[in-house]
């Protein structure tokens, strides 16, 4: 495996993140969640940015694109709140979302990666974890996680 095929994968997990946060905030009704998931989608595009400027030092292609599985996701979040689900939904779902994003990152971690380029992977996986953590506390204020 490449130094690049974990970046590749990574930058796709942010792009979709972005995307799902946009959409997050479209979808809510607080204008506090707006604006935080509007944050959160910044984030989420300067982490992508970032790796993709470390995929291209380690000699990749300048490409960002996220993955078939983030259209589908974003389409299935839109399903869920025309149904009614609100904004408990809209942050159960990015909550869930964080969480497979961690997961990804620590799947990078555990390759064999360039120190450099390990401790971008790790500072921004420390900020997704703090994101993962606000959204399960944001969760909480209304009663804890969907079933």
């Amino acid at each position: 495996m490449s130094t690049t095929e974990p970046l590749d994968r990574l930058i796709g997990v942010c792009v979709d993140a972005e995307k799902r946060y946009h959409h997050a905030a479209s979808d809510v009704g607080r204008a506090d969640l707006e604006k935080y998931f509007e944050r959160q989608a910044v984030a989420r595009k300067k982490a992508a940015d970032e790796l993709n400027r470390e995929r291209i030092r380690l000699g990749g292609d300048d490409k960002e694109a996220g993955t078939f599985g983030g259209l589908i996701d974003r389409t299935a979040m839109d399903f869920s709140v025309i149904m009614s689900a609100g904004d408990s939904a809209v942050v159960d779902w990015c909550r869930s979302d964080a969480q497979s994003v961690v997961a990804e990152y620590e799947r990078a971690l555990a390759l064999n990666l360039p120190p450099g380029t390990r401790e971008i992977v790790a500072r921004q996986l420390a900020e997704i974890r703090l994101t993962a953590t606000s959204l399960e506390k944001e969760l909480q204020a209304y009663g804890g996680r969907r079933s």
